[in-house]
């Protein structure tokens, strides 16, 4: 959505899973290879008359230097810097599911 950030991600196509989707999502946006974790939660909304399916998945690792290949702008920063940014609204609830995961895993 213009003017708002958003997660970096897209469609599951008919052939992949969706730990597959996020892996071929992320290298061809961000040109990484990444290390797909748990699972954290889904959420649907209604955007321009149409329902939206997300779903998040915890990332713990990634091999490769971040690029914008389709995003004006990057950042990296901790779920709870990110809240300070205009996020998608589609994309709060899952950052607040992360933010609730992480806040109840034992520490390490």
């Amino acid at each position: 959505q213009a003017g708002l950030w958003e997660f970096a991600g897209g469609k599951v196509e008919p052939d992949e899973s969706q730990r597959q989707a996020l892996v071929r999502e992320l290298n061809e946006e961000l040109g990484i290879e990444a290390t797909v974790g748990d699972y954290v939660a889904s959420h649907q909304r209604e955007v321009s008359g149409r329902i939206i399916h997300l779903h998040a998945w915890h990332v713990p690792d990634f091999h490769g230097t971040l690029q914008a290949h389709e995003h004006q702008a990057l950042v990296w920063c901790s779920p709870e810097e990110a809240l300070r940014y205009p996020l998608a609204p589609a994309d709060i609830p899952l950052l607040e599911a992360f933010m609730a995961s992480r806040a109840a895993r034992p520490a390490d």
